[in-house]
């Protein structure tokens, strides 16, 4: 990546069960969230899932990685069911 690019991800959620993507911890500081988005699926039913779509934009130049963690917020650290990490190269 170089600095001022975007990164989307896009990640499996059903919200309906009140567990959602969120970032784990500070993240990298090499990118800062833009945007957070839940686009459910097209042949979706009611309660069936969709996808999270978060933008971050680079910041700064470096290595690092970028943690997010799928749990229920209100649950706390020990309802996470997931984790997904990216290292991160940014360049000028």
């Amino acid at each position: 990546m170089q600095v001022n690019d975007l990164l989307l991800l896009s990640l499996d959620e059903n919200p309906t069960t009140g567990f959602q993507w969120a970032v784990d911890g500070g993240g990298s500081d090499l990118v800062e969230l833009q945007s957070s988005e839940y686009l459910p699926a097209r042949e979706s039913k009611v309660g069936g899932g969709g996808q999270r779509v978060l933008t971050f934009k680079a910041q700064r130049a470096g290595i690092g990685q970028l943690r997010l963690k799928l749990w229920r917020e209100w649950q706390g650290e020990p309802s996470i069911v997931e984790r997904f990490t990216v290292t991160l190269q940014v360049r000028e």
